[in-house]
């Protein structure tokens, strides 16, 4: 149940803060809103800005050493999604506020917290943008891709377009355990081989033969391994002797780096990196890393990571006759690899126009 906040004067409009509605946001999902983020806090100097989330969030959990400065309130399990008497008191108890970001895409829950919550601007990511204040200029359409998306309210707020840049940096710890376990001098190819679902996974062989044909080339793999990969580490050690495993090692505790943190650095470190449509392929993303995000079952106009350095590929199994990700061939994706490689290249491609 949420409490009744008093560290913000309700009573004097200048000091109402700015509120942004979620659902459940695990950590692609957050990080798809980091450039919105950051354009609400330059778009609105001194407004604080509480992240609202009626299940979990990451910026909550991992996410929160890097929203200091950004967020300055977090709640999350606030239940405010549905339109029932419980979910109204509820709202009840959130003081008045300047500008309402509401990215749910319920409409009942949406009508509900826009009729209930005082504010000075209400802008929500339904179809046509229907319950919202004002619309982006010259848009009718919201765009697919989810940080697109929210990108467009933080445009419709402004009433032009917003200054989302920026990256995601590691403490000097971190940056130095990333330095001695991928030293300078190879050129590192960075691997994410798995996600959270087994459908979203390009088989493992298939990575095998791309890391084979990059040393080829002249990359040293790199492996980013995850706690649920870790069986298979002797699998890829043996096919790929050339390749480093920079996660393999558990952290020492006494350094008092997390792992995200220690992930972040080490994105820092890649030439390249090819990554499924997971949490690690959007961090890859944040950082700005030139990144390949392989696409199958799931919607790539919708999840495809935002690029801080504004380059990448999508490859897609649909361009190779099939939606499993087995469909995508190994020559496909060393060709992206090579054009990342060769050329400051073309953007990762901005989603189609839906509802």
């Amino acid at each position: 149940m949420l409490s009744p906040m008093s560290d913000t004067d309700s009573s004097d409009p200048g000091g109402r803060p700015i509120a942004v509605l979620v659902d459940r946001e695990g950590l692609g999902d957050s990080l798809l809103k980091f450039p919105f983020l950051r354009a609400i806090r330059r778009g609105f100097p001194g407004r604080p800005i509480w992240w609202i989330a009626t299940h979990q969030t990451s910026m909550a959990d991992e996410l929160a050493p890097f929203v200091t400065g950004l967020i300055d309130r977090v709640i999350h399990h606030a239940g405010i999604t549905g339109s029932s008497r419980e979910v109204r008191d509820r709202l009840r108890q959130l003081p008045p506020f300047d500008r309402v970001f509401d990215s749910r895409t319920h409409v009942m829950s949406v009508l509900t917290t826009r009729s209930v919550l005082t504010h000075n601007g209400y802008y929500a990511c339904l179809p046509g943008y229907l319950l919202s204040d004002r619309r982006p200029p010259g848009r009718w359409s919201r765009p697919r891709n989810i940080a697109h998306r929210m990108l467009s309210l933080a445009e419709a707020a402004l009433g032009h377009a917003p200054d989302w840049h920026g990256t995601l940096e590691a403490p000097p710890a971190a940056r130095a355990l990333a330095e001695r376990r991928l030293a300078d001098g190879p050129r590192y190819a960075g691997l994410a081989v798995g996600s959270r679902e087994v459908r979203k996974n390009w088989p493992l062989e298939r990575y095998i033969a791309l890391a084979q044909a990059l040393v080829g080339q002249g990359l040293t793999p790199a492996f980013l391994i995850g706690p649920q990969e870790r069986e298979w580490l002797e699998l890829l050690r043996s096919a790929v002797p050339q390749a480093m495993f920079p996660e393999a090692e558990p952290l020492d505790p006494s350094l008092g780096i997390a792992r995200l943190e220690f992930a972040i650095a080490l994105c820092r470190r890649l030439s390249v990196a090819v990554a499924n449509d997971s949490g690690i392929g959007h961090l890859l993303g944040a950082v700005g890393t030139p990144l390949v995000s392989l696409f199958g079952p799931t919607d790539a106009e919708r999840w495809a990571p935002f690029s801080a350095s504004e380059h990448g590929i999508i490859v897609r199994a649909q361009e190779f006759g099939g939606t499993a990700m087995d469909a995508i061939p190994v020559d496909a994706v060393l060709r992206a690899v090579d054009r990342l490689m060769r050329s400051p290249l073309s953007p990762l491609p901005l989603a189609g126009e839906g509802g």
